[in-house]
Formats: C-alpha cells, structure tokens, sequence
C-alpha cells in the first residue's frame, strides 16, 4: 500500500509539472503572438491546436505513468501546475523572451547596417553620376525638341513654297 501511494504521489507532481510545461508551451505561443500580428481566426486556430496537442501530452503521460488509468487528482495536478505557473512564472517568462526578442532583432538590424553601409558607398557615386548624366540628357532633350520644332517649320515654309 505504502508504495501505491508513493507512485502516485509521484505521478501527482508529474501532473504538476505536465501542468507548468503546458503553461510555458502556451507562453511561447504567447510571444510568438507579440512578435508577428496574427487576424482572430488564426489565434482560435492557434488555441485549438494547442489545446489538442495538450490533451496528447497529458493523455501520453497519463497512459505512461499511470497505465491509463484517469484519476481525477491526475487533472487536478495539471490543473494546479497550469495555475501555479501563471501566477508566479508566466509575467517574468513573456518578458524574458520579449527581452531576447527585441535584442535579436537589435543585433539583426546591426548587421544588416553593417553590410548594407558597403553597398550604400558603392551607389553614391553612382547615383551621383546618374542624376548628372539625367541633367545633361534633360538639356539635350530639350535641344532637339527646340530644333525639332525649328526643322519642322522650315520644312513647312518650304512645302508652302511649293
């Protein structure tokens, strides 16, 4: 009897922590929600998809644990884990990870400056060249247009002529 007892007192904390990881899986869901806007069917897809995976992970740690058999001090376990985690951990982990999130994103935008400053020295001179080249093909334009416009009148006089 002692024994039966123990094992389930373990299998009462395992649920407990069955509980904080679905906690911390959510958490991630969470933060990944923060990072990238998502429409509200999506979020409800998002939730369904976690519920189901949730309800396969504590099935299998049920059925791991306890051969199957449903106690109801197993979802009592969960059910107190998902609530413990919430409570003391959930803040301090979305703001950890939005702490790394924004510092990835820091570093990200460095490099790309770093590797873009290249880039940008290379078209100065270029874009430079290419809007004196513009200026000068602008007044050529308008020079043949001018004598376009005088050819064309000399042509008309001389067809009058005619």
């Amino acid at each position: 009897m002692n024994n039966f007892v123990s094992t389930q007192g373990i299998n009462f904390l395992l649920a407990i922590l069955n509980g904080v990881f679905l906690g911390f899986l959510y958490d991630l869901i969470r933060v990944f929600r923060r990072m990238v806007k998502h429409p509200r069917w999506l979020v409800s897809l998002q939730d369904f998809i976690y519920w189901v995976v949730s309800s396969f992970i504590i099935f299998l740690e049920i059925f791991h644990h306890n051969d199957g058999s449903l106690r109801g001090f197993l979802c009592l376990g969960v059910v107190l884990g998902l609530t413990l985690y919430f409570l003391l951990v959930s803040k301090l982990v979305l703001c950890v990870f939005m702490k790394i999130y924004h510092v990835i994103v820091k570093i990200v935008k460095g490099i790309l400056h770093i590797l873009w400053l290249p880039i940008r020295l290379l078209l100065k001179p270029i874009t430079f060249l290419g809007k004196k080249l513009y200026k000068r093909l602008k007044k050529f334009g308008k020079w043949l247009i001018i004598k376009y416009k005088k050819v064309k009148r000399s042509l008309k006089i001389i067809r009058k002529k005619k």
